[in-house]
């Protein structure tokens, strides 16, 4: 990355950049904000100054409203033990803003940053920061050097820290991601605790309609092989880096994950939209969403008995997909779980909101349910 000096007066698109809304999003993500220093960012902030020559070095991170430093050396007083300052005192901030990794010599001299009051109440003279970013790109904060007297910064120096800073958006992508799959780990035991109630309501459904043995135990089988079916588009979440096969529309997806739940004998459920094909990761999130929703539905739901019905509609609107989950006819039951509570709720909303960008609402009335889902649709080409 090529370093340039900072703006000579703050952008009209300053704030803007600093408080939008998926920039923040990403920084909540990360979950580093106010929490203690650990040693892995520590060692990149001591290896900084040690390369640039420098007394002070920063794990910055900003928000809104402050910067707080994730990692420091240097730093002494209030600012250190608090480890955070107002943005009044930041220089980390532009560096967000501009995207880019950003240097001054003497900021006593500086346009915009001579009235920062880093430069009057903390001394800071000599400046250079570069971005550290999200998994999806977003500007998190600035990995900076600082020193108290003007420096010329080198070529070699901007390229280090850049190298440095890939190195810490390394370990921000790696945590994230080990969060997301122990999140999917517990999913997929959640989902094999519900398989079990699944057959058990399986060879009920048969035995009332079947009537002999041998006819029980062709509809069991059939029956089986489709939740067996069903359960192959939802392991490649957890075993993500191999190849989740050819792509599929969202109408055999829905189709295949409802089968274990269905009474062929009875018209109640209904899947209706336009063609469209997934991509491997929109089908296998996708795959999360409507096996939980077809789960809850068997169990407590609209398919939990005969005099309920379902409903599955999508359309395009704009550059979105807005798909409606209908349940009507939906019976009282004294053991069902609160809805919007639980394991449940928090995979459907990570699954759409988190790794498909889309939005996810629940309308309730007497004995209906229906899920508003809306998703880009280029993210379900994905």
């Amino acid at each position: 990355m090529v370093t340039r000096p900072f703006p000579d007066a703050r952008p009209d698109s300053h704030s803007a950049r600093l408080t939008a809304p998926d920039r923040l999003s990403a920084l909540d993500t990360a979950g580093l904000l106010d929490t203690p220093t650990e040693e892995v960012f520590d060692r990149a902030v001591r290896l900084a100054t040690r390369i640039t020559g420098t007394p002070v070095g920063l794990l910055s991170l900003v928000d809104g409203n402050r910067q707080f430093f994730k990692a420091q050396t240097g730093l002494t007083g209030d600012v250190a033990r608090a480890r955070q300052t107002p943005l009044s005192h930041s220089f980390c901030q532009y560096v967000v803003t501009e995207d880019a990794p950003l240097a001054v010599s003497d900021a006593r001299d500086h346009a915009l940053l001579k009235d920062n009051l880093a430069t009057h109440e903390l001394g800071v003279v000599a400046y250079l920061g570069v971005p550290v970013h999200g998994p999806e790109g977003q500007p998190l904060g600035s990995f900076c050097a600082i020193d108290n007297q003007p420096h010329d910064w080198t070529e070699a120096q901007v390229a280090s820290l850049t190298d440095l800073s890939r190195m810490i958006e390394t370990e921000i992508a790696l945590r994230e991601m080990l969060d997301d799959r122990q999140l999917l780990l517990r999913e997929m035991n959640h989902r094999i605790k519900n398989i079990f109630a699944i057959i058990s309501g399986i060879i009920r459904l048969s035995r009332r309609q079947e009537k002999s043995t041998d006819d029980l135990a062709t509809a069991l089988e059939s029956r089986v092989q489709a939740l067996a079916q069903a359960h192959e588009l939802i392991v490649p979440v957890v075993v993500a880096h191999e190849q989740a096969g050819p792509q599929i529309s969202l109408q055999k997806l829905i189709a295949t994950l409802l089968e274990p739940h269905l009474d062929r004998e009875i018209e109640r459920v209904t899947i209706d939209g336009p063609n469209l094909i997934l991509g491997q990761k929109a089908v296998t999130y996708l795959a999360l969403v409507f096996h939980e929703l077809a789960t809850n539905a068997a169990k407590y739901g609209a398919l939990s008995d005969t005099v309920g019905r379902l409903t599955v509609r999508w359309r395009h609107e704009g550059d979105q997909v807005l798909i409606d989950w209908s349940e009507e006819g939906i019976a009282k039951r004294k053991h069902a779980p609160t809805p919007g509570h639980g394991f449940g709720t928090e995979l459907l909303q990570i699954s759409v909101e988190r790794q498909l960008d889309g939005t996810l609402e629940t309308a309730f009335s007497d004995g209906a349910m229906t899920r508003h889902i809306a998703l880009p649709e280029a993210t379900l080409r994905q």
